[in-house]
């Protein structure tokens, strides 16, 4: 038993740490690693300014009922995460600050007696379409996009007015992530 906890401590920990990245004020920072993977990480993560660029957001809905008509872009007004500040709540856009591969997210839910369709666009043009028939089924697409700096991402209304009631639970959501910076 003696043998198995000093191995883990003292060899499999040290290889655990060098591994582990922390959030800093100003960007990334790699602890514990070694010269080049610390070069590396941080070259990745952080823009020319050494500030970070990454992305990361999830947004859902907070009122009590709302309605969207066709052709309104959905707006998020409950924010979980918005690293980056890239989500606006106002305008339901979200705005790609770095360039890279992103995955992105987006559920509902239909309400009784309404089905739900809605596309998810990039800068206009749809990219996936979602679908809730009329008993409260669900629609979930999760999506991997190669986007550049200043791309558009909403969610749109594309069929009749729906009216949701009473919204207690956080079924229509919408995320994105970057996966991995750069040109693609």
């Amino acid at each position: 038993m003696t043998l198995i906890f000093t191995y883990i401590f003292f060899v499999s920990m040290p290889m655990i740490l060098n591994q582990v990245y922390v959030d800093a004020t100003n960007g990334l920072e790699c602890i514990q690693c070694d010269d080049f993977r610390r070069e590396r990480f941080c070259r990745e993560s952080t823009n020319d300014n050494g500030h970070s660029q990454f992305t990361a957001f999830t947004v859902t809905l907070n009122r009590n009922s709302i309605i969207w008509k066709k052709g309104d872009i959905l707006k998020f007004t409950r924010v979980l995460t918005n690293i980056g500040n890239t989500y606006n709540i106002y305008t339901g856009i979200f705005t790609v600050a770095t360039d890279g591969v992103y995955a992105v997210s987006a559920a509902m839910i239909g309400g009784k007696g309404q089905s739900t369709h809605v596309s998810l666009r990039e800068n206009g043009q749809v990219m996936v379409w979602l679908f809730t028939g009329p008993q409260f089924d669900m629609a979930a697409q999760t999506i991997n996009l190669a986007l550049r700096k200043g791309d558009r991402l909403w969610l749109r209304m594309e069929a009749h007015r729906v009216h949701i009631f009473h919204i207690v639970h956080p079924y229509h959501q919408l995320s994105a992530v970057l996966i991995k910076p750069g040109k693609f």
